[in-house]
């Protein structure tokens, strides 16, 4: 009788769901993909494909059952977190649970849990209507920041400075919370952070750590450069690295890979901006985690989600100065695009997003982290992937035709 094959279901089709299902598919694993219908280059490498809103807990449990599978995961997306974790534990897989999902995709309760923790926490308050709202900001007496309770990719965050953008831009805010629910928080001033870690039985390791460097445009809430390991003083990494491990134990995880990002006031205290129960995006945990420690991580995350690892991987993390630069296109009609091949010939680019780029398309006015484009590099050390960095910019000229002339990246 014929060995019945192993089964994976992966949540999710997106750019960066690529590498783990190729990796799966590598394996010999069966792979069942679960995606909305669209131009998801995912769906094109699955063995099986079922076409459904991945929030659609109910629906995908159906076929998880009908398809008898042996494990469930998503990587580099917060929108599938709860849904695989609804799978797992309702067909009896290994998971992170419900709950602890839930928590690790609710900016609210994430707060709330720092709060218990005793966790430094910015002043904050979960609202529902614009009078709340405003009536909170007038309580700070400073700018603040208000962000959607339950989404990604930097969607409906704004910084409000007025009483005047705060009637403005709630609306759109509370329009991308599922559950109906906004952050409104303090706005500070500071350095920002990310950790991320591996965890298994509850036991937390620290895989890699960074220094942000955001735009410096209005309301865009994203990074132009990340770069690995963050060259913060001692004190103020091991502060960090502490305050990650209090996060990661504190909110319960059992198993999988973590991604934060924190920022640190000119007093030196360290507040949690978010913590997620999956790898980082832009190929953060498919590419940059394994430059760094040389762990694979889709083949950990493969692992766990089929119940077949029982211990942490051994590795050593900063073993190469590495990152990733990204840039946005202005609002308009790409004309030309040139140096792409002179970038990707350059022996520290190891991933792109250029073929994500071509003439005639069509470019939406950005905000959010999801329309960024990037580029991955690694070096001897920072000065040198510095050098790398100012290269790959010097080199990509690409044109694109808006509404105020010919114009190039964005790229800070």
């Amino acid at each position: 009788m014929a060995k019945k094959k192993t089964k994976i279901m992966i949540v999710g089709a997106g750019t960066y769901q690529v590498p783990l299902i190729e990796k799966a598919r590598s394996k010999g694993i069966y792979t069942i993909v679960v995606s909305p219908d669209g131009p998801y280059p995912g769906l094109k490498l699955a063995d099986q494909v079922c076409y459904y809103d991945v929030r659609d807990e109910a629906a995908i449990l159906k076929v998880a059952k009908e398809e008898q599978i042996d494990g469930v995961i998503t990587d580099q997306t917060d929108i599938a977190v709860r849904t695989v974790a609804y799978v797992a534990e309702n067909m009896g897989l290994p998971g992170i649970g419900y709950e602890t999902a839930k928590l690790f995709t609710d900016k609210i309760m994430m707060r709330d849990r720092c709060m218990e923790l005793g966790i430094p926490t910015i002043d904050y308050k979960c609202v529902s209507s614009y009078e709340e709202a405003l009536e909170f900001y007038k309580s700070l007496d400073s700018n603040a920041i208000i962000k959607p309770a339950d989404n990604q990719g930097s969607r409906g965050v704004f910084k409000i400075v007025s009483e005047e953008k705060l009637k403005e831009r709630f609306p759109e805010t509370i329009g991308y919370s599922g559950s109906g629910r906004v952050v409104i928080e303090r706005f500070i001033e500071g350095t920002e952070f990310e950790v991320d870690s591996i965890v298994l039985h509850h036991e937390e390791k620290t895989l890699m750590h960074a220094d942000l460097t955001p735009y410096n445009i209005p309301d865009v809430f994203a990074s132009t450069t990340r770069l690995y390991p963050s060259t913060a003083e001692k004190k103020v990494l091991e502060n960090l690295l502490q305050t990650n491990h209090d996060v990661i134990t504190g909110f319960g995880l059992k198993q999988g890979v973590t991604h934060s990002e924190y920022i640190m006031d000119h007093r030196g205290v360290i507040y949690l901006i978010e913590a997620a129960a999956r790898g980082g995006g832009t190929y953060i945990s498919s590419h940059i985690a394994e430059l760094q420690t040389g762990v694979d991580v889709n083949d950990f995350l493969l692992d766990i989600a089929l119940g077949n690892r029982k211990e942490l991987p051994e590795f050593e993390t900063g073993r190469c100065a590495c990152g990733y630069v990204t840039f946005y296109l202005p609002e308009g009609t790409v004309k030309a695009v040139d140096g792409v091949e002179e970038i990707r010939a350059m022996d520290s680019v190891c991933k792109d997003a250029f073929d994500d780029i071509y003439v005639g398309l069509h470019t939406e006015h950005f905000e959010d982290k999801t329309s960024r484009y990037a580029v991955i590099l690694k070096a001897v050390d920072r000065d040198m992937l510095m050098e790398e960095i100012s290269a790959v910019k010097d080199k990509l000229r690409i044109q694109v035709e808006t509404k105020d002339g010919i114009k190039g990246p964005v790229w800070e």
